[in-house]
């Protein structure tokens, strides 16, 4: 079992297209083969700051799943936004 958990800040002018982003990949990778577990969650203490928690049956579901579309799509719009709060 691989577990990732983490956090990414952006912008507060890029909230509400960052949350539907976030709606969009977490909704393609779920379906995701070898998915157990796939959650975001906006930090109360920290606003525009989003946590992560993943869970994959093996490393071979996670190489997988970071190679879908969506994860491209998803690094490709979003990780340019992260900001270093």
């Amino acid at each position: 079992m691989i577990i990732i958990a983490g956090s990414l800040s952006f912008p507060p002018s890029d909230r509400d297209d960052v949350v539907e982003g976030l709606r969009e990949v977490t909704r393609h990778s779920r379906a995701d083969d070898g998915c157990i577990s796939y959650s975001w969650a906006e930090d109360l203490e920290s606003p525009d700051t989003f946590r992560f928690f993943e869970c994959w049956e093996s490393q071979e579901h996670l190489d997988a799943h970071l190679a879908q579309p969506h994860e491209t799509v998803f690094g490709e719009r979003y990780l340019p936004l992260i900001t270093g709060a």
